[in-house]
Parts: structure tokens; C-alpha cells; sequence
């Protein structure tokens, strides 16, 4: 990480890394997303199941998506977003699971906000800085392969969250997910990315999102989960789509010792085999 990325995930919880993917990355990873899309739900691949369009539903989520083609797996370890991974996971990364997720003119409820100490209790999850670094044991990278434009709806997130000591009151800052014009507290932030734009954030930073308002336009997004590979999660790929993964996602997704280093964290960029 630089320091400047450093600082700002520190001070926010998140961070907002612009013009991630080329535009070759872009491109390709986009067609892949449509054919996924428009593939009929019985004859997606194994292990990847699909709740699109997710009529009523906040995110239409395709689990395992990530698999679908290598142009999305290879966004598992992104030159980007590689020495970020192994820094918060202290050089164990271990990838937990991936989901394509679509938001629709046709969702009609907002994700409320929720962090990791408020669905699993506080001993969940942990954040530190050691010897300037950070220590992130659970993060999301969210990989934007569509445009989020101010007032489209999407992410929203309550910077500097992730180190409260306190418990968010009942129903503080929280729009109704029932209206989805509910008024914002003007604490809370919209991120907004562009396509080949990547989100980084803290499972400890309060967050949600938005109904999603274009009735012209999809929100396609990955989202990508990690943690350090001692860690034990109760959800990961599905053992039907490993076959199908490259060695080296593979070797990542693999839980491990705290003690062991594993080939793949060795390498400071990854090419998928």
C-alpha cells in the first residue's frame, strides 16, 4: 500500500481506488458478465447460482459468479489490489468467496446498514495498525465493471465506523429500507464508482445501499471476500466450482496455518494458470 492509501483507509474505513482495470480488463470482464447474465439459470456452470433479477430484493446475487470466466477470476488478485490483500491479512490472504451482484430498476428495497460487529458481535472482527501497517482480518473488494453516477442509489457507508468503541444506537443514521427516498443523515456518504473502479472497506465500516434508481442501466459489481487464511468463515466456494479455478486462486482460497506462508503470498504479482 502507499501512504497515501494507508491514511485514507485508516482515517475512512474504505477506500476508493479509481481506474483500476484497463480498458481491455474492462471490456472483457463486461462481456463476460452479460453472457452470465443471459445464460439461462440451468445452464450456468456448476456451483454458480443465479437470483437475477432479483425482483424485490435489495442486489440480485450470482453466487460464484467470479468463475464464470477467467477474465473475473483473474480479479481475484488484481496488481492493484494484491499487495492490499496481503497486507491486511499480514501475508496469510486466504479468498473466501465471490459474487457477481446486479442491481435492477426492478429492486425495490435498500441493503440497510449493518457492519460485522452488529451481525456477529464484537470479538467478529479485528482492526490494528503494527509497525505501519494495517491488520484487516475481514474486507470486501468491490470491482465496478458498470457506472454509479450521484443519485443512481448504491453504496453508502459511515466513514470512520470501523473503529467505534460504541455500539450505533437503534435505528441511527438509518434510512427507511421500505422508502426508497428515505433522507440521508449527512453523515453518511454515497460512494459512487466508475466502471473499472475498485472499493476496498473494512466488514467492520457501517454500511448499506440504496435502491438502485435507472431504469436504462444495471449496477454490475463483484464482490470479492477475504481474510487471513487461519481464519474460519462459514460460507467459501462452493466445491463444485474448484475444479474449474486456476492453482493459484485455488492455493488461495485454501485455509492454512498461521504459522505457514503460502507460494502464492510470496509473489508480488499473480498470473493465473
Amino acid at each position: 500500500m502507499t501512504p497515501e492509501q494507508r491514511y485514507r483507509f485508516d482515517v475512512t474505513g474504505y477506500l476508493h481506488l479509481e481506474n483500476v482495470l484497463s480498458e481491455e480488463e474492462l471490456s472483457v470482464a463486461q462481456d463476460a458478465v452479460k453472457r452470465c447474465i443471459d445464460t439461462p439459470t440451468d445452464e450456468l456452470p456448476a456451483g454458480i447460482k443465479s437470483s437475477y433479477p432479483g425482483t424485490n430484493e435489495s442486489v440480485a446475487g450470482i453466487s460464484n459468479g467470479f468463475s464464470f470466466h477467467k477474465s473475473l477470476e483473474a480479479l481475484t488478485v488484481h496488481p492493484t489490489t494484491w499487495p492490499i490483500i496481503k497486507e491486511f491479512t499480514d501475508n496469510k490472504p486466504r479468498f473466501d468467496r465471490g459474487t457477481l451482484a446486479v442491481n435492477t430498476h426492478q429492486t425495490t428495497r435498500m441493503t440497510p446498514l449493518h457492519c460485522a460487529r452488529e451481525d456477529f458481535g464484537w470479538p467478529s472482527t479485528r482492526y490494528e495498525c503494527r509497525d505501519g501497517r494495517i491488520f484487516c482480518d475481514t474486507f470486501v473488494v468491490f470491482v465496478y465493471l458498470s457506472d454509479v453516477f450521484p443519485g443512481d442509489g448504491g453504496l453508502i457507508a459511515l466513514p470512520g465506523s470501523h473503529k467505534t468503541t460504541f455500539d450505533r444506537p437503534a435505528d441511527y443514521f438509518f434510512p427507511n429500507p421500505h422508502v426508497p427516498n428515505s433522507e440521508l443523515h449527512p453523515a453518511i456518504v454515497n460512494i459512487t464508482p466508475r466502471a473499472g473502479d475498485v472499493v476496498i472497506i473494512s466488514e467492520l465500516l457501517t454500511h448499506g445501499a440504496l435502491v438502485w434508481k435507472p431504469t436504462d442501466r444495471e449496477r454490475w459489481f463483484l464482490i470479492l471476500r477475504y481474510n487471513p487464511q487461519y481464519f474460519y468463515y462459514r460460507h467459501g466456494v462452493s466445491d463444485e466450482v474448484l475444479p474449474r479455478l486456476s492453482p493459484e486462486v485455488r492455493e488461495l482460497i485454501e485455509f492454512a496455518s498461521f504459522t505457514h506462508t503460502k507460494e502464492i503470498a510470496k509473489q508480488d504479482v499473480i498470473t493465473l494458470s
